[in-house]
């Protein structure tokens, strides 16, 4: 199955952007903290949602309007109160150039809302509130449904050539966030 293929590709990468994003949680102490952190992240996902919605549509690709993510991260700072920070799109953005690409970067995004639940709680831990986390609360009590209907779509026949775009593509963005996450990791405080 192509999900397995994916999950055993792209472990290395994987982990290794996991570990940065824990790193950067580990950061957050303040709601500024974290709104910045909200920021970056929405330099990535805006960007990156765009290109995947060029290939992924209503008609290609069922409920990908109930996918797209980055606005919450747009709401999760506007309700914080706190001024928002500029926001810096990323450049250095993943080959999203098919159908079978996006479905790569979009296994990555998708599979982010798994993880998102545990950011949640260490971020709830961390500023003592759960105030502003729509984005990382997934689709809430939907989450576990909405991953296993992507992992069936992504496990219907394709051939070689286009099981390996959507593993090339996967770990592209793996990295590719991966990066970015560094980018800003050690940018100092303002």
């Amino acid at each position: 199955m192509l999900t397995d293929e994916l999950k055993e590709y792209t472990e290395d990468v994987h982990h290794a952007s996991e570990k940065k994003m824990i790193v950067a949680l580990r950061q957050i102490s303040t709601y500024e903290d974290y709104i910045r952190m909200l920021s970056w992240l929405y330099g990535f996902y805006a960007p990156v949602e765009k290109l995947i919605r060029q290939h992924l549509t209503e008609d290609n690709f069922p409920d990908i309007n109930r996918r797209s993510r980055a606005e919450y991260i747009l709401w999760d700072i506007r309700e914080s109160g706190l001024p928002a920070p500029a926001l810096e799109a990323c450049e250095q953005l993943p080959v999203i150039d098919s159908f079978h690409s996006a479905l790569g970067a979009m296994y990555v995004l998708e599979g982010s809302t798994l993880g998102g639940r545990i950011i949640a709680g260490m971020i709830a831990r961390s500023l003592e509130s759960t105030h502003c986390l729509s984005f990382f609360n997934g689709y809430g009590a939907e989450t576990g449904n909405m991953w296993s209907t992507f992992k069936a779509y992504l496990n219907q026949p394709f051939s070689s050539h286009e099981r390996r775009e959507v593993i090339a593509a996967a770990e592209d963005t793996f990295l590719t966030f991966k990066n970015w996450i560094e980018k800003h990791e050690l940018q100092p405080q303002l």
